[in-house]
């Protein structure tokens, strides 16, 4: 059984160090970037309803997945995936499946969209089975995923918020 994604609340070379090496040999960098933006400051996952998660089994880090306000939308009711990554040796058990539905199941209290760029097939097809819909024209965004308006959220139930893919 694989235990449940935690919170990250730093990135030390010793557990990240093996993520960001197997993703750049699969020609990946956007782990690097992770570490790289975490240590200057420029995206810590740590504003309102942001995270950094990861998927630890014995102890080693195995995958990430990131949660933020989508920085492609001027719009703060517009959240964003990023930066799944689980190690090649552990893909197929439903890590990045676990660690996708809990970034879903957390940005559906703050955020009235999920979007996302999937990098390749089979990433696309993960985030399809995990409900997101394929969108087709925005260079930024492959993957959607909308969330209901609860009673109380100010647009009286109805799905006229203006917000576009």
């Amino acid at each position: 059984m694989i235990p449940p994604p935690v919170q990250l609340h730093e990135l030390l070379d010793d557990p990240i160090g093996p993520l960001v090496e197997a993703s750049e040999l699969e020609g990946f960098h956007f782990v690097r970037r992770v570490v790289t933006e975490w240590r200057d400051g420029k995206n810590t996952f740590s504003a309102h309803g942001e995270a950094l998660l990861g998927s630890v089994i014995e102890g080693r880090l195995v995958g990430i997945c990131g949660l933020m306000r989508d920085p492609y939308a001027n719009d703060a009711r517009v959240g964003r995936l990023r930066n799944l990554y689980v190690l090649p040796a552990f893909r197929g058990c439903g890590i990045g499946a676990g660690l996708t539905r809990e970034i879903v199941q957390r940005a559906s209290s703050v955020f009235q969209v999920l979007r996302l760029r999937a990098g390749t097939r089979q990433a696309a097809r993960l985030y399809e089975r995990e409900g997101f819909s394929v969108v087709g024209e925005m260079p930024e965004c492959t993957h959607l995923i909308r969330f209901p308006i609860t009673p109380g959220s100010g647009s009286c139930g109805s799905r006229q918020d203006g917000l576009t893919p």
